[in-house]
Protein backbone atom coordinates (compact mmCIF):
# COMPACT_ATOMS: atom_id res chain seq x y z
CA UNK A 1 0.00 0.00 0.00
CA UNK A 2 1.17 3.57 -0.78
CA UNK A 3 1.66 6.44 1.31
CA UNK A 4 -1.25 8.22 2.64
CA UNK A 5 0.33 11.02 3.77
CA UNK A 6 2.82 14.05 2.62
CA UNK A 7 5.20 15.35 5.66
CA UNK A 8 7.27 18.01 5.69
CA UNK A 9 9.74 18.18 8.70
CA UNK A 10 12.14 20.81 10.35
CA UNK A 11 11.63 21.80 6.98
CA UNK A 12 13.86 24.94 6.10
CA UNK A 13 14.17 26.40 2.47
CA UNK A 14 15.88 29.60 0.96
CA UNK A 15 16.20 30.33 -2.24
CA UNK A 16 19.59 30.62 -3.93
CA UNK A 17 19.77 34.58 -4.59
CA UNK A 18 17.48 35.28 -1.27
CA UNK A 19 19.28 36.38 1.61
CA UNK A 20 16.98 35.08 3.91
CA UNK A 21 15.42 31.94 4.32
CA UNK A 22 11.48 31.87 2.47
CA UNK A 23 10.84 28.89 5.39
CA UNK A 24 12.47 27.41 8.54
CA UNK A 25 10.97 24.88 11.45
CA UNK A 26 8.27 24.50 9.44
CA UNK A 27 6.28 20.65 10.37
CA UNK A 28 3.31 19.90 8.38
CA UNK A 29 1.55 16.81 7.67
CA UNK A 30 -1.27 16.65 4.97
CA UNK A 31 -3.53 13.31 4.28
CA UNK A 32 -5.98 12.50 1.98
CA UNK A 33 -8.53 14.97 1.69
CA UNK A 34 -8.13 18.29 0.07
CA UNK A 35 -6.55 21.01 1.92
CA UNK A 36 -6.63 24.52 1.36
CA UNK A 37 -3.30 26.71 1.18
CA UNK A 38 -4.63 30.31 1.38
CA UNK A 39 -2.33 33.49 1.03
CA UNK A 40 -1.93 36.83 -0.55
CA UNK A 41 -0.24 36.84 -3.62
CA UNK A 42 3.58 35.85 -3.22
CA UNK A 43 3.23 34.68 0.02
CA UNK A 44 5.07 31.36 -0.81
CA UNK A 45 2.12 29.18 -1.87
CA UNK A 46 3.02 27.70 -5.00
CA UNK A 47 6.85 27.36 -3.06
CA UNK A 48 4.97 25.41 -0.55
CA UNK A 49 3.07 23.16 -3.16
CA UNK A 50 6.61 22.65 -4.83
CA UNK A 51 8.21 21.23 -1.51
CA UNK A 52 5.29 18.95 -0.57
CA UNK A 53 5.14 17.45 -3.90
CA UNK A 54 9.58 17.37 -3.87
CA UNK A 55 9.81 19.69 -7.23
CA UNK A 56 12.09 21.71 -4.82
CA UNK A 57 14.60 20.52 -2.19
CA UNK A 58 14.89 21.76 1.32
CA UNK A 59 18.38 22.90 2.63
CA UNK A 60 17.27 21.36 5.73
CA UNK A 61 14.43 19.04 6.91
CA UNK A 62 12.46 15.94 4.97
CA UNK A 63 9.97 15.91 3.03
CA UNK A 64 7.85 12.74 2.57
CA UNK A 65 5.83 12.48 -0.40
CA UNK A 66 4.35 9.21 -2.30
CA UNK A 67 5.98 8.68 -5.52
CA UNK A 68 3.09 9.18 -7.47
CA UNK A 69 2.75 12.76 -7.02
CA UNK A 70 1.78 15.67 -9.22
CA UNK A 71 2.05 19.58 -9.38
CA UNK A 72 -0.72 21.59 -11.29
CA UNK A 73 1.21 24.72 -11.63
CA UNK A 74 -0.74 27.71 -12.55
CA UNK A 75 0.92 29.03 -15.13
CA UNK A 76 -0.16 27.73 -18.70
CA UNK A 77 2.63 28.47 -20.84
CA UNK A 78 3.62 24.94 -22.12
CA UNK A 79 2.05 21.23 -22.96
CA UNK A 80 1.36 19.43 -19.90
CA UNK A 81 3.48 16.43 -19.14
CA UNK A 82 2.17 13.63 -21.47
CA UNK A 83 -0.68 15.40 -22.54
CA UNK A 84 0.02 13.95 -26.35
CA UNK A 85 -0.58 10.46 -24.21
CA UNK A 86 -3.86 11.33 -22.94
CA UNK A 87 -5.00 13.38 -25.85
CA UNK A 88 -5.00 9.92 -27.93
CA UNK A 89 -5.89 7.45 -25.20
CA UNK A 90 -9.44 5.77 -25.13
CA UNK A 91 -9.23 4.05 -21.32
CA UNK A 92 -12.40 4.76 -19.14
CA UNK A 93 -10.73 7.60 -17.04
CA UNK A 94 -8.94 8.98 -20.03
CA UNK A 95 -13.16 9.73 -21.93
CA UNK A 96 -14.39 10.40 -18.78
CA UNK A 97 -12.04 13.61 -18.69
CA UNK A 98 -12.49 14.62 -21.62
CA UNK A 99 -16.07 14.62 -20.90
CA UNK A 100 -16.15 16.23 -17.76
CA UNK A 101 -13.81 18.82 -18.64
CA UNK A 102 -14.55 19.38 -22.22
CA UNK A 103 -11.47 18.50 -23.82
CA UNK A 104 -11.36 18.12 -27.65
CA UNK A 105 -8.92 15.65 -29.63
CA UNK A 106 -7.52 17.77 -31.75
CA UNK A 107 -6.11 20.34 -28.63
CA UNK A 108 -2.99 18.08 -28.86
CA UNK A 109 -2.18 19.64 -32.33
CA UNK A 110 -3.80 23.64 -31.85
CA UNK A 111 -2.11 24.39 -27.89
CA UNK A 112 -0.78 27.99 -29.17
CA UNK A 113 -4.81 28.71 -30.50
CA UNK A 114 -6.06 27.53 -27.27
CA UNK A 115 -7.56 30.01 -24.47
CA UNK A 116 -5.61 29.88 -21.11
CA UNK A 117 -9.32 28.66 -19.38
CA UNK A 118 -8.95 25.88 -21.84
CA UNK A 119 -4.89 25.36 -21.27
CA UNK A 120 -6.10 25.19 -17.58
CA UNK A 121 -8.74 22.16 -18.27
CA UNK A 122 -6.24 20.49 -20.43
CA UNK A 123 -3.57 20.21 -17.23
CA UNK A 124 -5.90 19.28 -15.15
CA UNK A 125 -7.26 16.31 -16.89
CA UNK A 126 -3.75 15.16 -17.80
CA UNK A 127 -2.52 15.60 -14.06
CA UNK A 128 -5.68 13.25 -13.10
CA UNK A 129 -5.41 11.36 -15.39
CA UNK A 130 -2.34 9.75 -14.60
CA UNK A 131 -4.12 8.56 -11.36
CA UNK A 132 -1.57 9.99 -8.71
CA UNK A 133 -1.48 9.62 -5.02
CA UNK A 134 -1.18 13.39 -4.34
CA UNK A 135 -1.62 15.91 -6.46
CA UNK A 136 -1.18 19.23 -5.62
CA UNK A 137 -3.35 21.95 -7.93
CA UNK A 138 -2.52 25.69 -7.81
CA UNK A 139 -4.78 28.13 -9.45
CA UNK A 140 -7.57 26.00 -10.98
CA UNK A 141 -10.28 28.31 -11.94
CA UNK A 142 -8.06 31.64 -13.06
CA UNK A 143 -9.39 32.09 -17.16
CA UNK A 144 -12.55 30.19 -16.48
CA UNK A 145 -15.66 31.23 -16.86
CA UNK A 146 -18.44 30.18 -14.71
CA UNK A 147 -19.70 26.75 -16.71
CA UNK A 148 -16.13 25.80 -17.01
CA UNK A 149 -15.15 26.55 -12.80
CA UNK A 150 -18.37 23.83 -12.30
CA UNK A 151 -16.53 21.35 -14.64
CA UNK A 152 -13.34 21.73 -12.71
CA UNK A 153 -15.02 21.39 -9.25
CA UNK A 154 -16.43 17.97 -10.84
CA UNK A 155 -13.18 16.93 -11.78
CA UNK A 156 -11.45 17.96 -8.03
CA UNK A 157 -14.52 16.24 -6.50
CA UNK A 158 -14.00 12.97 -8.07
CA UNK A 159 -10.26 12.59 -7.08
CA UNK A 160 -9.94 10.53 -3.64
CA UNK A 161 -5.94 10.28 -2.52
CA UNK A 162 -3.95 13.35 -1.06
CA UNK A 163 -5.11 16.66 -2.63
CA UNK A 164 -3.21 20.41 -2.05
CA UNK A 165 -5.59 23.07 -3.51
CA UNK A 166 -4.60 26.90 -4.10
CA UNK A 167 -7.24 29.05 -5.03
CA UNK A 168 -8.35 32.63 -4.04
CA UNK A 169 -12.17 31.39 -5.10
CA UNK A 170 -13.27 30.86 -2.05
CA UNK A 171 -16.29 29.09 -3.13
CA UNK A 172 -14.57 26.24 -4.50
CA UNK A 173 -12.44 26.07 -1.51
CA UNK A 174 -15.16 26.01 1.01
CA UNK A 175 -17.46 23.14 -1.19
CA UNK A 176 -13.71 21.01 -1.77
CA UNK A 177 -11.69 21.58 1.51
CA UNK A 178 -11.70 20.35 5.24
CA UNK A 179 -8.53 21.37 6.21
CA UNK A 180 -6.78 24.58 5.79
CA UNK A 181 -3.19 26.00 6.14
CA UNK A 182 -2.68 30.07 5.77
CA UNK A 183 0.62 31.14 4.84
CA UNK A 184 2.67 34.19 4.51
CA UNK A 185 6.44 33.25 4.56
CA UNK A 186 7.94 32.42 6.80
CA UNK A 187 4.74 32.06 9.22
CA UNK A 188 2.57 29.14 8.72
CA UNK A 189 -0.80 28.16 10.10
CA UNK A 190 -2.44 24.51 9.75
CA UNK A 191 -6.29 24.61 10.85
CA UNK A 192 -8.97 22.05 10.43
CA UNK A 193 -11.70 23.78 9.41
CA UNK A 194 -13.13 24.52 5.87
CA UNK A 195 -11.29 27.93 4.70
CA UNK A 196 -13.70 30.38 5.60
CA UNK A 197 -14.16 29.15 9.26
CA UNK A 198 -10.18 29.38 9.37
CA UNK A 199 -9.94 32.86 7.91
CA UNK A 200 -12.52 33.84 10.46
CA UNK A 201 -10.80 32.32 12.57
CA UNK A 202 -7.43 33.94 12.09
CA UNK A 203 -8.63 37.11 11.92
CA UNK A 204 -10.19 36.80 15.71
CA UNK A 205 -6.58 35.41 16.68
CA UNK A 206 -5.12 38.68 15.45
CA UNK A 207 -7.76 40.72 17.39
CA UNK A 208 -7.04 38.74 20.79
CA UNK A 209 -3.46 39.49 20.57
CA UNK A 210 -3.40 43.03 19.22
CA UNK A 211 -5.75 43.61 22.64
CA UNK A 212 -3.66 41.69 24.80
CA UNK A 213 -0.85 43.73 23.37
CA UNK A 214 -2.51 46.56 24.39
CA UNK A 215 -3.26 45.42 27.94
CA UNK A 216 -0.02 44.55 28.74
CA UNK A 217 1.63 48.01 27.12
CA UNK A 218 -0.70 49.37 29.45
CA UNK A 219 0.21 47.53 32.38
CA UNK A 220 3.96 47.78 31.52
CA UNK A 221 3.05 51.82 30.86
CA UNK A 222 1.88 51.81 34.87
CA UNK A 223 4.47 49.54 36.13
CA UNK A 224 7.33 52.13 34.80
CA UNK A 225 5.92 55.12 36.68
CA UNK A 226 5.74 53.49 39.40
CA UNK A 227 8.82 51.96 39.44
CA UNK A 228 10.39 56.04 38.14
CA UNK A 229 8.28 57.23 41.71
CA UNK A 230 9.80 54.70 43.76
CA UNK A 231 13.38 55.27 42.22
CA UNK A 232 12.75 59.12 43.21
CA UNK A 233 11.49 58.00 46.85
CA UNK A 234 14.69 55.88 46.76
CA UNK A 235 16.91 58.45 46.29
CA UNK A 236 15.21 60.68 48.96
CA UNK A 237 15.45 57.60 51.69
CA UNK A 238 19.36 57.33 50.93
CA UNK A 239 19.92 60.46 51.24
CA UNK A 240 18.13 60.77 54.29
CA UNK A 241 19.67 58.26 55.32
CA UNK A 242 23.34 59.32 54.88
CA UNK A 243 25.74 61.01 57.17
CA UNK A 244 28.11 62.62 54.86
CA UNK A 245 25.90 66.44 54.71
CA UNK A 246 25.61 66.03 58.80
CA UNK A 247 27.88 68.24 61.40
CA UNK A 248 30.53 65.89 62.62
CA UNK A 249 29.01 67.71 66.16
CA UNK A 250 25.68 67.01 65.39
CA UNK A 251 25.17 64.32 67.71
CA UNK A 252 20.93 64.00 67.85
CA UNK A 253 21.31 63.77 64.08
CA UNK A 254 23.34 60.72 63.90
CA UNK A 255 21.69 59.01 66.54
CA UNK A 256 18.27 58.56 64.48
CA UNK A 257 19.77 57.36 61.19
CA UNK A 258 21.28 55.07 63.51
CA UNK A 259 17.75 53.87 64.64
CA UNK A 260 16.35 53.84 60.94
CA UNK A 261 19.58 51.38 60.26
CA UNK A 262 18.84 49.67 63.10
CA UNK A 263 15.21 49.31 62.13
CA UNK A 264 15.57 48.54 58.06
CA UNK A 265 13.44 51.37 57.12
CA UNK A 266 16.31 53.11 54.96
CA UNK A 267 16.12 49.98 52.87
CA UNK A 268 12.40 49.12 52.43
CA UNK A 269 12.00 52.12 49.67
CA UNK A 270 15.11 50.14 47.87
CA UNK A 271 13.45 46.53 47.88
CA UNK A 272 10.12 48.25 46.67
CA UNK A 273 12.16 49.27 44.03
CA UNK A 274 14.34 46.29 42.69
CA UNK A 275 10.49 43.87 43.20
CA UNK A 276 9.40 46.55 40.37
CA UNK A 277 12.34 46.67 38.17
CA UNK A 278 11.80 43.00 38.30
CA UNK A 279 8.07 43.13 37.13
CA UNK A 280 8.90 45.89 34.58
CA UNK A 281 11.39 43.34 33.17
CA UNK A 282 8.87 40.75 33.00
CA UNK A 283 6.46 42.23 31.70
CA UNK A 284 8.84 44.29 28.90
CA UNK A 285 9.82 40.68 27.72
CA UNK A 286 5.79 39.52 27.58
CA UNK A 287 5.72 43.02 25.70
CA UNK A 288 8.16 41.64 23.42
CA UNK A 289 6.86 38.13 23.23
CA UNK A 290 3.52 39.52 21.99
CA UNK A 291 4.96 41.61 19.85
CA UNK A 292 6.44 38.54 17.81
CA UNK A 293 3.18 36.84 18.04
CA UNK A 294 1.36 40.23 16.72
CA UNK A 295 3.60 40.17 13.57
CA UNK A 296 2.81 36.53 12.67
CA UNK A 297 -0.99 37.45 13.16
CA UNK A 298 -1.23 40.12 11.29
CA UNK A 299 0.52 38.45 8.65
CA UNK A 300 -1.61 35.55 8.60
CA UNK A 301 -5.05 37.26 8.89
CA UNK A 302 -6.30 37.33 5.62
CA UNK A 303 -9.40 39.86 5.86
CA UNK A 304 -7.43 42.48 7.14
CA UNK A 305 -8.59 45.21 5.25
CA UNK A 306 -5.83 47.13 3.32
CA UNK A 307 -4.92 50.88 1.60
CA UNK A 308 -6.29 51.40 -2.08
CA UNK A 309 -4.36 53.01 -5.00
CA UNK A 310 -5.11 56.07 -7.66
CA UNK A 311 -4.96 55.70 -11.32
CA UNK A 312 -4.18 59.42 -12.80
CA UNK A 313 -6.39 60.03 -16.23
CA UNK A 314 -4.71 61.66 -19.59
CA UNK A 315 -7.57 63.66 -20.79
CA UNK A 316 -8.29 63.52 -24.31
CA UNK A 317 -9.14 66.35 -26.72
CA UNK A 318 -11.51 64.76 -28.57
CA UNK A 319 -14.53 62.24 -27.70
CA UNK A 320 -13.43 59.01 -29.19
CA UNK A 321 -10.45 56.64 -28.54
CA UNK A 322 -11.76 54.45 -31.46
CA UNK A 323 -13.68 54.45 -34.68
CA UNK A 324 -14.29 50.35 -35.71
CA UNK A 325 -15.93 49.35 -39.33
CA UNK A 326 -17.49 46.11 -39.25
CA UNK A 327 -14.76 43.41 -39.85
CA UNK A 328 -14.22 39.90 -38.14
CA UNK A 329 -11.23 38.22 -36.63
CA UNK A 330 -9.55 34.93 -37.04
CA UNK A 331 -9.30 32.69 -34.40
CA UNK A 332 -7.94 29.46 -35.83
CA UNK A 333 -8.90 27.17 -37.90
CA UNK A 334 -12.70 27.26 -39.45
CA UNK A 335 -13.32 29.85 -36.74
CA UNK A 336 -14.15 33.88 -36.66
CA UNK A 337 -14.83 36.38 -34.70
CA UNK A 338 -17.29 38.90 -36.63
CA UNK A 339 -18.52 42.66 -35.26
CA UNK A 340 -20.45 45.23 -36.51
CA UNK A 341 -19.43 49.08 -36.53
CA UNK A 342 -18.29 50.12 -32.91
CA UNK A 343 -17.26 53.26 -31.76
CA UNK A 344 -15.84 53.64 -27.90
CA UNK A 345 -15.47 57.01 -26.65
CA UNK A 346 -12.76 58.79 -24.41
CA UNK A 347 -14.98 58.16 -21.01
CA UNK A 348 -16.80 54.66 -21.93
CA UNK A 349 -16.19 51.88 -19.16
CA UNK A 350 -16.88 48.68 -21.33
CA UNK A 351 -16.82 45.33 -19.92
CA UNK A 352 -16.70 42.25 -22.16
CA UNK A 353 -18.39 38.87 -21.91
CA UNK A 354 -18.10 35.43 -23.79
CA UNK A 355 -17.22 31.70 -22.66
CA UNK A 356 -13.32 30.89 -22.96
CA UNK A 357 -12.52 30.67 -26.33
CA UNK A 358 -14.45 32.56 -28.17
CA UNK A 359 -11.71 35.53 -28.70
CA UNK A 360 -12.05 37.57 -26.31
CA UNK A 361 -8.29 38.37 -25.89
CA UNK A 362 -8.00 38.57 -29.55
CA UNK A 363 -10.39 41.67 -29.69
CA UNK A 364 -8.85 43.29 -27.03
CA UNK A 365 -5.08 42.60 -28.93
CA UNK A 366 -6.99 44.52 -31.87
CA UNK A 367 -8.12 47.24 -30.21
CA UNK A 368 -5.04 47.87 -28.90
CA UNK A 369 -3.25 47.89 -31.80
CA UNK A 370 -5.99 50.38 -33.17
CA UNK A 371 -5.34 52.81 -30.42
CA UNK A 372 -1.65 52.66 -30.01
CA UNK A 373 -1.80 53.81 -33.96
CA UNK A 374 -3.68 56.38 -33.04
CA UNK A 375 -1.07 57.73 -30.58
CA UNK A 376 -3.03 57.61 -27.97
CA UNK A 377 -1.76 56.50 -24.16
CA UNK A 378 -2.98 53.54 -23.24
CA UNK A 379 -2.14 51.03 -20.70
CA UNK A 380 -2.67 47.55 -21.83
CA UNK A 381 -2.93 44.18 -18.81
CA UNK A 382 -2.81 41.15 -20.65
CA UNK A 383 -4.53 37.86 -18.51
CA UNK A 384 -1.59 35.90 -18.30
CA UNK A 385 1.90 36.53 -16.65
CA UNK A 386 3.89 33.71 -18.10
CA UNK A 387 7.94 33.72 -16.73
CA UNK A 388 8.87 36.18 -18.91
CA UNK A 389 6.85 38.54 -18.04
CA UNK A 390 7.32 37.68 -14.13
CA UNK A 391 10.98 38.31 -14.68
CA UNK A 392 10.79 41.74 -16.76
CA UNK A 393 8.98 42.72 -14.06
CA UNK A 394 11.30 42.81 -11.53
CA UNK A 395 13.92 43.65 -13.25
CA UNK A 396 11.30 46.81 -14.19
CA UNK A 397 11.79 47.47 -10.85
CA UNK A 398 15.52 46.47 -10.10
CA UNK A 399 16.30 49.70 -12.68
CA UNK A 400 14.48 52.29 -10.95
CA UNK A 401 15.74 55.55 -9.49
CA UNK A 402 15.30 55.51 -5.60
CA UNK A 403 12.26 57.74 -5.84
CA UNK A 404 10.16 56.40 -8.37
CA UNK A 405 10.77 52.55 -7.23
CA UNK A 406 9.78 53.96 -3.45
CA UNK A 407 6.49 54.86 -4.83
CA UNK A 408 6.07 51.76 -6.80
CA UNK A 409 7.06 49.60 -4.04
CA UNK A 410 4.47 51.86 -2.23
CA UNK A 411 1.94 51.18 -4.35
CA UNK A 412 2.66 47.36 -4.64
CA UNK A 413 2.12 47.39 -0.12
CA UNK A 414 -1.06 49.31 -0.66
CA UNK A 415 -2.28 46.13 -2.86
CA UNK A 416 -1.84 43.98 0.12
CA UNK A 417 2.04 42.50 -1.10
CA UNK A 418 5.04 41.87 1.11
CA UNK A 419 8.07 43.89 -0.74
CA UNK A 420 10.36 41.45 1.41
CA UNK A 421 8.88 38.11 0.23
CA UNK A 422 9.71 39.65 -3.24
CA UNK A 423 13.09 39.77 -3.27
CA UNK A 424 12.83 36.00 -1.26
CA UNK A 425 11.56 34.35 -4.17
CA UNK A 426 12.96 33.41 -7.71
CA UNK A 427 11.23 34.93 -9.52
CA UNK A 428 7.55 37.31 -8.90
CA UNK A 429 4.67 34.71 -8.52
CA UNK A 430 1.89 35.84 -11.46
CA UNK A 431 0.23 37.20 -8.79
CA UNK A 432 2.97 39.25 -7.46
CA UNK A 433 3.47 40.01 -11.38
CA UNK A 434 0.61 41.63 -12.04
CA UNK A 435 0.49 43.43 -9.41
CA UNK A 436 4.06 44.89 -10.11
CA UNK A 437 3.24 45.63 -13.60
CA UNK A 438 0.13 47.54 -12.27
CA UNK A 439 1.76 49.36 -10.14
CA UNK A 440 4.51 50.44 -12.78
CA UNK A 441 1.54 51.05 -15.20
CA UNK A 442 -0.09 53.14 -13.10
CA UNK A 443 2.69 55.15 -12.05
CA UNK A 444 1.85 57.60 -14.87
CA UNK A 445 -1.26 59.24 -16.03
CA UNK A 446 -3.13 57.44 -19.28
CA UNK A 447 -5.73 57.90 -21.36
CA UNK A 448 -7.19 54.40 -21.70
CA UNK A 449 -6.93 51.24 -19.60
CA UNK A 450 -7.53 47.80 -21.46
CA UNK A 451 -7.63 45.33 -18.79
CA UNK A 452 -8.03 41.34 -19.67
CA UNK A 453 -8.73 39.49 -17.02
CA UNK A 454 -7.41 41.63 -14.50
CA UNK A 455 -8.76 39.94 -11.45
CA UNK A 456 -6.42 36.69 -12.35
CA UNK A 457 -4.30 35.35 -10.27
CA UNK A 458 -5.22 38.57 -7.67
CA UNK A 459 -6.08 37.89 -4.35
CA UNK A 460 -9.39 38.72 -2.99
CA UNK A 461 -7.81 42.19 -1.01
CA UNK A 462 -5.80 43.14 -3.88
CA UNK A 463 -9.01 42.66 -6.28
CA UNK A 464 -11.33 45.10 -4.21
CA UNK A 465 -8.38 47.54 -4.17
CA UNK A 466 -8.37 47.17 -7.88
CA UNK A 467 -11.87 47.68 -8.12
CA UNK A 468 -12.11 51.01 -5.83
CA UNK A 469 -9.24 52.48 -8.05
CA UNK A 470 -10.89 51.75 -11.27
CA UNK A 471 -14.64 53.09 -9.84
CA UNK A 472 -13.02 56.51 -9.64
CA UNK A 473 -10.64 56.34 -12.73
CA UNK A 474 -11.86 58.85 -15.05
CA UNK A 475 -10.88 57.69 -18.53
CA UNK A 476 -11.71 55.35 -21.25
CA UNK A 477 -11.75 51.51 -19.90
CA UNK A 478 -12.43 48.53 -21.71
CA UNK A 479 -12.44 45.23 -19.34
CA UNK A 480 -12.94 41.17 -20.30
CA UNK A 481 -14.07 39.33 -16.85
CA UNK A 482 -16.00 36.39 -15.85
CA UNK A 483 -16.54 38.15 -12.77
CA UNK A 484 -20.12 39.68 -13.30
CA UNK A 485 -19.67 41.61 -9.72
CA UNK A 486 -16.80 43.18 -10.52
CA UNK A 487 -18.12 44.79 -13.81
CA UNK A 488 -20.89 45.71 -12.01
CA UNK A 489 -18.72 47.48 -10.28
CA UNK A 490 -17.08 49.47 -12.78
CA UNK A 491 -18.86 49.21 -16.30
CA UNK A 492 -21.05 50.80 -17.55
CA UNK A 493 -21.82 49.09 -20.86
CA UNK A 494 -21.36 45.99 -21.97
CA UNK A 495 -20.58 43.74 -25.08
CA UNK A 496 -20.79 40.34 -25.17
CA UNK A 497 -19.65 37.14 -27.82
CA UNK A 498 -21.75 34.32 -28.48
CA UNK A 499 -21.78 31.09 -30.52
CA UNK A 500 -22.87 31.81 -34.42
CA UNK A 501 -22.70 28.74 -36.68
CA UNK A 502 -19.55 27.62 -35.66
CA UNK A 503 -17.70 30.82 -35.37
CA UNK A 504 -18.40 33.77 -33.06
CA UNK A 505 -20.02 37.08 -32.72
CA UNK A 506 -19.49 40.44 -30.58
CA UNK A 507 -22.62 42.23 -30.43
CA UNK A 508 -23.34 45.59 -27.78
CA UNK A 509 -25.77 44.14 -24.66
CA UNK A 510 -28.52 46.02 -22.86
CA UNK A 511 -27.20 45.99 -19.04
Amino acid sequence: MGMTTIRLSALKFQYPQATHPLFEGIDLTFGCGWTAILGRNGAGKSTLLQLATGILIPEIGEVSCPEATCYVEQRTDDLPYLFDEFATAYDHDACRLHGILRIDRDWLYRWETLSHGERKRAQLACALWQEPQAVAVDEPTNHLDYEAIEMIGEALFSYRGIGLLVTHDRSLADRLCTKSVIVHAPYVRMMDCSPSVALEQSSKISTSTFHRLQQQKKGLAGISSELNRRSQYASRQDAMASKRTIDNKDHDAKAKINGVRVSGADGHAGRLKKQLVRRVSRTSSLVIDIQEKMIEATKLDLLRPISGITISNAPLKRDFIARIPAGSLSLGPEKSLTYDVLEIGSTDRIGITGANGSGKSTFMQYLYSLITNDGISVTYVPQEQDRQSCESALKSLGVLDSLTKGRVISSLARLGSDPALIRSSAMASPGEAKKLWLSLLFEYPVSVLLLDEPTNHLDLQASLVLERALQDYQGALVCISHDQVFLDKICTKRLHISPLHGSFILQVVEI
